[in-house]
């Protein structure tokens, strides 16, 4: 137990953890392909998602290359069985260790700006303060506002829980540092996610009582954060408010760019896309040579894109309709199975951190173990 919970801590505090976290849990099952297929859908859904991405790679312009990244979402499907097989904590102590992990970036990241320090070992970055939105382990500003809108939702849904006074101003003080930290982070992605998350928090009854019940605290919390929003850490308001801003570099115009030259794309290769992994060697093909507001040198970078920013049109640019459709019809089979079983309102919270993630990711390619393992947690039998 001991060494699940500095795991569920450590990779809430950074990616740098999760494998070795993953390989400990791999350890932990027996028969683990017994589990990796439960049941005969299982069987059908990943064997058609497996020959629709060899037919993707085949298809491709890099074979092997391409192959090799077709094997991303068993990936997922062994997370998933870690998950669901080997953590044994219960649902409301993983969210305090995902808190707690969150609430240590939020620290570094706060107190790294703060002081203005930075820690390199050789050119790996343990933390530097004077890189704008924040650089912990090597990690930059949307992966590390992943992490810390994990431990939002962790903790509100913790404070939600909660009943004990105490553990309610523990809750709080560790949520403060997710919460100022992911302001320093400060990205689009992450603000969506949270939307998303808070929504999911709110479609519950029991959420509505503990508001209810506690709204002149809630009216405090959110006056405060408002004014640290648009004054301390005024960066992301700023951000926010030039976000449309004609011929800005770095602004929304460039992913739109990007989107729709994804989807031209897409829409030339729609039953198998161009094969996973492909994306970077295909895609100057379909940028788009004429979009109003892109500076024309930044329009020739943008052309040479070596990302999606957005994990939906990376699977449908990458599988195609078919893998894509296989993949999300497993994973959204997982979740619902998951919340029908035994449904808690604990349930419901990691619920509210998938939704997050599944918002994020409109804005960003992202990924993070958090996400199967909880799918997977979701599945477990006789524990809540």
């Amino acid at each position: 137990m001991l060494i699940e919970k500095l795991g569920t801590v450590l990779s809430s505090f950074s990616y740098f953890f999760q494998i070795p976290f993953a390989l400990y849990l791999t350890s932990k099952v027996k028969n683990f392909w017994e589990k990796f297929f439960e049941d005969r859908q299982d069987k059908i859904i990943l064997g058609l998602l497996f020959i629709s991405g060899i037919i993707s790679s085949l298809l491709s312009v890099k074979k092997l290359e391409a192959f090799l990244a077709s094997l991303i979402p068993f990936v997922f499907v062994w997370f998933y069985v870690l998950g669901k097989h080997s953590i044994k904590l219960n649902i409301k102590s993983i969210l305090y260790y995902i808190l707690i992990g969150s609430s240590m970036l939020g620290f570094v990241l706060v107190f790294s700006k703060l002081l203005d320090l930075s820690w390199y070992i050789g050119s790996f970055a343990i933390f530097d303060g004077k890189v704008p939105r924040g650089l912990v382990m090597g990690v930059k500003a949307q992966g590390l506002a992943l992490l810390l809108e994990f431990g939002i939702l962790a903790g509100l849904g913790l404070l939600i829980i909660e009943k004990d006074k105490k553990s309610i101003f523990k809750i709080l003080f560790l949520l403060i540092f997710c919460i100022i930290g992911f302001m320093i982070a400060e990205t689009r992605g992450g603000i969506l996610g949270l939307i998303f998350g808070f929504l999911t928090i709110l479609f519950s009854e029991k959420s509505f009582r503990e508001i209810k019940k506690r709204l002149g605290f809630v009216l405090i919390i959110l006056l405060l954060l408002l004014v640290l929003f648009f004054t301390v850490f005024n960066q992301f308001s700023q951000r926010l408010s030039v976000a449309l801003e004609k011929g800005r570099v770095g602004s929304i115009y460039e992913r739109v760019y990007i989107y729709l030259g994804t989807l031209r794309m897409i829409k030339d290769h729609l039953l198998f896309g161009v094969g996973p992994g492909c994306f970077v060697y295909v895609y100057p093909e379909y940028a788009l040579k004429d979009f109003p507001y892109i500076p024309e040198e930044l329009k020739e970078e943008l052309a040479n894109a070596v990302t999606t920013h957005n994990i939906y049109l990376y699977f449908l640019s990458g599988w195609g309709i078919m893998g894509t459709f296989l993949f999300f019809w497993w994973l959204f089979r997982k979740i619902y199975k998951g919340m029908k079983y035994e449904y808690s309102f604990e349930k419901h919270l990691i619920l509210a951190i998938l939704m997050v993630y599944f918002g994020h990711i409109i804005l960003d390619d992202l990924f993070s173990i958090h996400i199967p393992l909880l799918i997977g947690i979701l599945n477990r039998k006789g524990i809540k």
